[in-house]
């Protein structure tokens, strides 16, 4: 049975304190999303969020750390809470209960548009060094705050990455692969699981993290920048954030420099570990991988195997050299710790 997402919608914003004047579907991808416009012209995102990707209380969490990067002045989603103060409404949806949200609406354009607009590499490199200094922020933040007791999100460990129940999906098992693709999988995920075992997990280096900030959920807003999508938000290590800033540009030619950028605007703000750049290659299989993944456990939301088997070709031709240095970026780093 077809839902009717727009009436779905209109029972939910009957929990909100607003008078509508006018909704449309902006996505259908995790949560089906809705531009809402007020009687008094104030404007929000609605959010009616996928079952069982999430649990009410991170849900609640990620509003939690939002709320305390608010406090920090960064630029970030705005909470709308219920006419009874709550964070969440909850509607039926067919047999199944799914908790809405609503966010304040923040006009400007992507960082995927002003990129695909700005051909010359200068002004690339500038974009890049903005997105580096929010990432500094947000991981300075994220590694000093003290988390509330209630506080739950997921993990993108050795675990979350690459154990048996990955966030993103089971990508060794995804179809449109032949048995010697999947085989290969596999031991990319052995291989990798292995590295990411002898990685450090102390704040400095891991703690919350965005987790998909790629110049789509990155909003130029004024003279600001605005994250939005904290949907994927979770523990991981920082590194995993800069594969995903330049998870879009592949050619390698343009990427080099645009990785400079970034580290040279997080370096403006933070301190880096000489490993956290080193690993950012292995980073970079790491988010491919979980492209297939994540398209393979939702065939409801892409019908496109191409990009899936793009995704498979651009890890495993980039897989033996990113493995082969974050062996030895590790091993420096046991000997370095071996001599203290």
């Amino acid at each position: 049975m077809e839902i009717d997402w727009l009436a779905c919608a209109r029972e939910a914003l009957a929990y909100f304190p607003i008078s509508l004047n006018q909704i449309r579907l902006i996505s259908k991808a995790e949560n089906v999303s809705f531009y809402v416009e007020g009687k008094n012209s104030d404007r929000y995102v609605l959010r009616i969020h996928r079952p069982e990707y999430h649990t009410l209380e991170e849900l609640i969490s990620e509003q939690l750390w939002t709320e305390a990067l608010l406090d920090q002045g960064i630029d970030v989603p705005v909470v709308v809470r219920t006419k009874r103060s709550e964070r969440y409404a909850q509607i039926k949806v067919g047999d199944q209960l799914r908790n809405v949200g609503l966010l304040q609406w923040v006009d400007g354009k992507s960082l995927r548009e002003l990129s695909s607009e700005a051909k010359d590499l200068n002004k690339l490199t500038t974009i890049y060094e903005d997105v580096g200094r929010l990432l500094a922020v947000l991981h300075e933040h994220a590694s000093t705050w003290e988390l509330p007791p209630e506080f739950a999100r997921h993990a993108f460990d050795e675990e979350g990455l690459m154990g048996e129940r990955p966030f993103w999906g089971r990508f060794w098992e995804a179809s449109d692969f032949t048995h010697e693709q999947l085989d290969r999988l596999i031991s990319m995920r052995n291989e990798i699981y292995a590295l990411l075992n002898h990685l450090p997990k102390n704040p400095n280096v891991y703690s919350l993290i965005h987790a998909d900030l790629h110049t789509g959920n990155l909003i130029s807003h004024g003279d600001r920048l605005h994250i939005i999508d904290f949907d994927d938000a979770g523990f991981g290590w920082h590194t995993y954030d800069f594969a995903v800033a330049l998870s879009e540009i592949q050619d390698a030619e343009r990427r080099k420099p645009l990785l400079d950028a970034l580290f040279r605007g997080y370096e403006r703000e933070r301190d880096l570990e000489a490993w956290e750049k080193d690993l950012v290659p292995l980073f970079n299989v790491i988010r491919h991988l979980a492209q297939i993944g994540w398209i393979d456990a939702r065939p409801d939301l892409t019908r496109d195997p191409a990009f899936k088997r793009r995704s498979y070709e651009y890890a495993n031709n980039l897989l033996q050299d990113a493995v082969d240095d974050a062996k030895t970026v590790i091993s420096r780093m046991s000997h370095a710790k071996d001599s203290h």
